[in-house]
């Protein structure tokens, strides 16, 4: 193994930062992002109303809770959801379209878990996901 003479070190630390610092800059002038971070993705942010069920991520892949309600011995679309949920998320679920959207706030639609919902908010399109402004039962 190879010595190095005193002072060599702190060269070579200085000399790894400057070309750091020189990364970062030249990242943030062509809108790359620094060393050691993915690139972001940006979608389409618009506002809108969106309808459908409150249902969780498994239970969606097949538009369904009969197969795990079986399983979980579930009395109804609410328990199969809270249960499911555990171990997942909750989404939104349109039956119309057989569209699934994903929610950024797992708190708010709790108490919604296998209801038919109406929920306004900001929806990404990169991302598939609505951050909920407002949630309420739809009739």
């Amino acid at each position: 193994m190879k010595k190095l003479q005193p002072g060599t070190a702190f060269l070579l630390t200085l000399r790894g930062l400057s070309t750091l610092a020189l990364s970062i800059v030249a990242a943030a002038q062509t809108g790359a992002p620094p060393p050691g971070r993915a690139p972001q993705q940006n979608g389409t942010r618009k506002a809108g109303t969106f309808s459908g069920q409150i249902m969780d991520s498994k239970c969606a892949t097949t538009g369904s809770h009969e197969a795990n309600m079986k399983r979980l011995a579930a009395k109804d679309a609410r328990e199969c959801t809270q249960q499911c949920a555990k171990d997942g998320s909750f989404i939104l679920y349109d039956p119309h379209t057989k569209t699934v959207y994903q929610l950024a706030d797992q708190v708010k639609p709790a108490p919604f878990a296998g209801q038919t919902v109406k929920i306004s908010g900001q929806y990404d399109d990169w991302s598939q996901t609505i951050e909920i402004e407002s949630i309420a039962a739809a009739p």
